[in-house]
Parts: C-alpha cells; structure tokens; sequence
C-alpha cells in the first residue's frame, strides 16, 4: 500500500506576507496530527529575531533604554525557552 502525498498549506498567518509563494508549514497525511514546521519557517524566524536584537540596540543607541531593555529581556527568554526546549528533547532520547 502506498503512503499518502504530504498535503501541504499555506498557514494563516505568514513571516512575510506577500514575499513568498513557498509553503511555511507542511501538513502530513491523515495519519499524523501533528503539524511541524519547515526549515524554512524556522530560518525566517531566527533572521527575524536577529533582526529584533538589530532595532534593539539602535534603540539603546538613541537612548530608549525601556524599548531596548524590553526587547534584551525578550530576547534572552526565547534563547533559555529554546535552551530548556533542546535539553528536554536530549532527555527523551534517552
């Protein structure tokens, strides 16, 4: 028996809407109900959060050390989130 073709949409909410036709998001078969995201996505996201830390310290530059302050707080809580989200990932490897 043949395995079903990956279907695949374009999520509502897109990085960059209008820049891209490509796909961000790739659903599987009706087997899996589990909706990953693509290399793509995860690319966009860490150029964007690059991005972020760029205004960021343009930000502190020009003196607004609130805006700055927020987006260094924001920032470092995404990058120990992830950290926590690789370790938990290594423990269930075994």
């Amino acid at each position: 028996m043949r395995k079903p073709k990956v279907a695949a949409t374009r999520p509502t909410g897109n990085l960059h809407p209008g820049t891209s036709n490509e796909v961000l998001f790739l659903v599987r078969g009706k087997q899996s109900f589990i909706q990953w995201p693509s290399e793509r996505e995860i690319e966009e996201v860490s150029k964007r959060l690059a991005r972020i830390v760029q205004v960021g310290i343009c930000s502190e530059a020009n003196g607004d050390y609130f805006k700055s302050g927020d987006l260094a707080y924001q920032i470092q809580e995404i990058i120990r989130t992830t950290a926590a989200l690789l370790k938990q990932s290594q423990r269930a490897k075994g």
